[in-house]
């Protein structure tokens, strides 16, 4: 072999070897970068029963390109609305839909509720009178044409409160997940019939349950943390489960 060649064939071994070291540092370091939380963002997503519906509210009007319906982050958008229904610039606004839920229940006192889900919200760019332009600035799946705005405030993060002894005697129940869904997990965010008329507070326990189909010990499917509380019903967080959690489980509350 040509005196010349065993160098060369060194050097084009040594390079890629030399690339793969420089790269694999960076490489790793980026891989291993833990993901970055936004809990207030992921409870704002979650989904609540609303007591009323909206009576007439500012709602997406569609997007500068014809036909297009759905919306994502970085989105622009049109609102019919303006600064007739006190919309201005810079504000941001949640935008939500009714969803037609048939196992959403009424509960005590014939209150009915009605299931909402948060598609994401939007900031305010260019106001007329009765329009106005804006951009989708956080979306928790699909904003669509029709979708309502309300007022923008993310949730505040409870800390753990004091927690005390099951009450199996007094169980709310489970009411919806977002968007129909009938089943929970680990981290999933559910809805229990049960708020701050109950004596729920936000960071309180409630362990999820089944009862027995005859008398008996109550099988415990998991627990769950109180992370939004409305007069009638709470958030609820799901912790811990030992099974699927399915809507109309029970949920004792830690007093």
């Amino acid at each position: 072999m040509n005196c010349l060649v065993r160098p060369l064939m060194r050097i084009a071994l040594v390079v890629p070897a030399l690339a793969l070291g420089l790269a694999g540092p960076a490489s790793a370091q980026t891989s291993n970068a833990p993901a970055v939380r936004d809990v207030a963002a992921e409870l704002a997503c979650g989904p609540h029963a609303a007591e009323t519906l909206p009576a007439d509210p500012v709602r997406l009007g569609g997007g500068p390109t014809a036909g297009k319906v759905l919306f994502g982050f970085g989105d622009a958008v049109v609102v019919r609305g303006g600064a007739a229904r006190g919309l201005q610039s810079g504000q941001q606004y949640f935008v939500r839909r009714i969803v037609a839920d048939r196992f959403t229940p009424s509960v005590s006192d014939g209150i009915t509720l009605y299931s909402v889900h948060t598609a994401g919200w939007v900031r305010i760019d260019e106001v007329t009178r009765e329009t106005a332009a804006g951009k989708v600035t956080y979306a928790c799946d699909a904003l669509m044409e029709g979708d309502y705005l309300e007022p923008f405030a993310l949730p505040a993060v409870p800390a753990a409160a004091a927690q005390g002894a099951a009450d199996f005697a007094n169980p709310g129940r489970l009411i919806l997940g977002d968007e129909r869904r009938q089943l929970g997990a680990v981290g999933s965010l559910m809805v229990l019939d049960r708020g701050s008329d109950h004596g729920l507070r936000p960071g309180q326990r409630v362990t999820i349950f089944r009862p027995w189909p005859a008398a008996g010990p109550v099988v415990r499917v998991g627990e769950a943390t109180a992370m939004i509380v409305r007069p009638e019903t709470t958030l609820l967080r799901i912790e811990q489960s030992s099974d699927a959690i399915y809507v109309g489980d029970l949920g004792a509350i830690h007093r």
